[in-house]
């Protein structure tokens, strides 16, 4: 354990893959260093808080996803003209077995041009077969856990029995490797903050550091199936504020760790616009998750069409372009706020309307 006297590092996370110099030369050189690619709408969980379906339930694939050959031809020719380095793959679910076969190849792509991979899965699919495939694959992997209780976890998951199979398929990971502070096998948990879990993830996150998993904490955005859901899960930015402080606390004194309490993730930036693009399992491309705004589509256009759009070009340079307090906070640059959040809120380039900071504090 790292006393709370001693220097204080940055963790390392999922997310922050890239320094801020290299962030600022992607920015100023229109390169694409990292894609959120999802590989299907196909869906066996429900979750409360999804963003991307609106629908109750689970969910069916689309009869015009993209193929492994599209997918291939996209990547390669982003990391051979544009120095794409980083691919977080999506759902849907892409462990969901109709995929299998564009999954694994998509990963034998990565691995033969060295692009690092993140695979995020709601863990219902995390079998002893299937954690093998990923460890042979150099996956690493981010795991849908939302509390400390089956009975939390599954509620918002719409899944009975889903919290042990999350447990189960985080326990074959570590059995292989992965976490512990492993590099190359990183092992993540991924929530969302709402009022069920809310006096659960001190704790969540506790249970992961200790054991070298990384743990990824963001808030709600008003979409999906978590706009029609807004009202009973939505917390409040004061409350937000108190239990962002409360990790910080924990991070400093038990493992060493100090971040900026901003939001939308606990511990992090997001800087995703400056660096990278949001693939659909279609071939419509966004800016982000949170941000729905169509630059363009694959089955269309070729990354280097898509980048040199000009939405894409006001977008990736989004920090030019924001106002209110975002633009005048003194974080603003390393942190624009959360994107998804103001863009939901109706103004792309306004402030965020989940931020609880004042301007210059």
């Amino acid at each position: 354990m790292i006393g709370c006297q001693q220097k204080y590092l940055k963790p390392e996370t999922v997310l922050d893959l890239f320094t801020p110099e290299e962030v600022d030369d992607a920015r100023r050189h229109g390169k694409l260093l990292s894609m959120e690619l999802e590989l299907t709408n196909a869906c066996n969980a429900a979750c409360k808080y999804c963003y991307r379906f609106a629908a109750e339930g689970p969910q069916p694939p689309s009869p015009d996803e993209l193929t492994l050959e599209q997918i291939e031809g996209a990547v390669r020719l982003a990391h051979s003209k544009h120095g794409l380095r980083s691919i977080c793959i999506l759902g849907g679910e892409p462990l969901i077995p109709s995929v299998r076969k564009k999954y694994i190849g998509l990963l034998e792509v990565c691995n033969e041009l060295g692009i690092r991979h993140l695979t995020v899965t709601n863990g219902l699919f995390l079998t002893e077969q299937t954690v093998q495939t990923l460890h042979d694959l150099k996956a690493s992997v981010c795991v849908k856990l939302n509390g400390m209780t089956p009975e939390t976890h599954d509620s918002l998951v719409g899944v009975k029995g889903a919290h042990n199979k999350s447990m189960e398929g985080f326990n074959r990971l570590i059995s292989l490797g992965y976490g512990r502070g492993n590099k190359e096998y990183q092992l993540a948990f991924e929530t969302v903050i709402v009022r069920d879990n809310y006096d659960q993830i001190e704790d969540m996150w506790v249970w992961a550091r200790d054991r070298g998993i990384i743990p990824y904490v963001e808030t709600l955005t008003d979409q999906g199936r978590g706009a029609k859901h807004m009202k009973e899960l939505q917390v409040g930015n004061e409350d937000l504020r108190k239990l962002f402080e409360r990790i910080n606390e924990v991070d400093r004194e038990k493992y060493g760790f100090d971040w900026d309490i901003t939001p939308p993730i606990v511990g992090g930036h997001c800087s995703r616009l400056y660096t990278g693009l949001y693939v659909q399992a279609t071939g419509t491309v966004c800016p982000c998750a949170g941000v729905d705004m169509h630059l363009g589509n694959l089955q269309k256009q070729t990354v280097s069409e898509i980048l040199s759009s000009p939405l894409a070009k006001v977008t990736r340079n989004i920090g030019d372009h924001i106002t209110g307090k975002c633009r005048e906070c003194d974080l603003s640059g390393t942190c624009y706020g959360c994107r998804g959040a103001a863009y939901q809120a109706g103004d792309l380039f306004g402030e965020d309307p989940v931020c609880w900071r004042d301007v210059g504090k």
